[in-house]
């Protein structure tokens, strides 16, 4: 999750579940850490270099929540849960122009208050750490 200087949350439109989303996926081999993992991520899909955000809460989730995936018939992948870690980054400069996407997986973006963020249970745990 990736939070502006307004405390606007950062949304992807995520190609195959045709949604919302805040930007996140999967751990890889070359990940050393949970956090490095949503870095990764959050830089892949974005664009945004590593070295423009920093963690909000020391490398630490701020947020876990477990949900269904629909089958993928074209990976072959069942349905199943999944458990996402959230860790939330916060930019240290405003961004200038666009984003740079991954296109394969996401079709564009927009940022939402943090006071409109779902589930009730990370926005409240964003409030808290904006004080």
């Amino acid at each position: 999750m990736l939070i502006d200087a307004s405390w606007r949350v950062l949304h992807i439109r995520h190609n195959a579940l045709g949604a919302w989303l805040r930007p996140g996926g999967h751990l890889e081999p070359e990940d050393t850490t949970l956090c490095d993992a949503a870095l990764r991520e959050l830089s892949e899909e974005t664009g945004i270099a590593a070295d423009l955000v920093s963690p909000l809460d020391d490398d630490v989730p701020i947020d876990i929540d477990v949900h269904a995936i629909p089958a993928n018939p074209h990976k072959p992948e069942p349905q199943h849960l999944h458990f996402d870690l959230r860790h939330a980054f916060r930019l240290r400069e405003p961004t200038t122009g666009p984003l740079s996407l991954q296109a394969a997986e996401v079709s564009g973006y927009r940022w939402l208050p943090s006071e409109h963020i779902t589930p009730e249970s990370l926005r409240g745990r964003l409030a808290h750490l904006r004080g």
